[in-house]
């Protein structure tokens, strides 16, 4: 099952994948992720003002949380991780995934990868198809602080202690 399929039904799968594609895909020269970020126009980066974080009851697999925009639809997700309603209870904030452009925060699994680091006024993410990829088919940033806002209103959500 694709990871798209773990979060969509077959129709929606199709028009979140249309929607959240940029133009080109961004590619890097090797997987060293701590200096190829380094090296990117930070400012080329789509800007998404509109972003939140959305969880979606997927049945078996529980619920799963994604990247969203009104504007823009989907724009990325943790698609293998499962039952996150299980982990975010224990979560505070310093449990927010980001990293630095020296030391992004990075996941994977088959067929997916994230890597997200923060810099300056921004938190900057890429989503690839590949564990240890070098081409990114997703990528955006968001204003910082909108970025821990949301995460810390979904934290709360499910530990209102946090």
């Amino acid at each position: 099952m694709g990871f798209w399929s773990r979060l969509f039904s077959r129709g929606e799968e199709k028009e979140q994948k249309q929607r959240c594609i940029n133009e080109q895909a961004l590619r890097l020269s090797d997987y060293n992720y701590g200096e190829r970020l380094k090296e990117l126009d930070l400012v080329a980066f789509p800007l998404v003002e509109d972003f939140t974080i959305k969880t979606k009851n997927t049945g078996s697999f529980g619920y799963h949380l994604y990247f969203h925009s009104d504007h823009a639809g989907h724009l990325a997700s943790f698609p293998w991780w499962d039952n996150v309603e299980k982990d975010l209870p224990r979560y505070t904030s310093k449990d927010i995934p980001v990293g630095s452009l020296e030391w992004p925060f990075d996941d994977l699994e088959q067929g997916w990868q994230i890597v997200i680091c923060e810099h300056k006024h921004f938190v900057y993410i890429l989503e690839g198809g590949d564990p240890c990829c070098t081409e990114f088919y997703v990528w955006f940033r968001v204003p910082r602080q909108r970025y821990y806002r949301e995460w810390m209103r979904l934290i709360r959500e499910f530990n209102p202690e946090a």
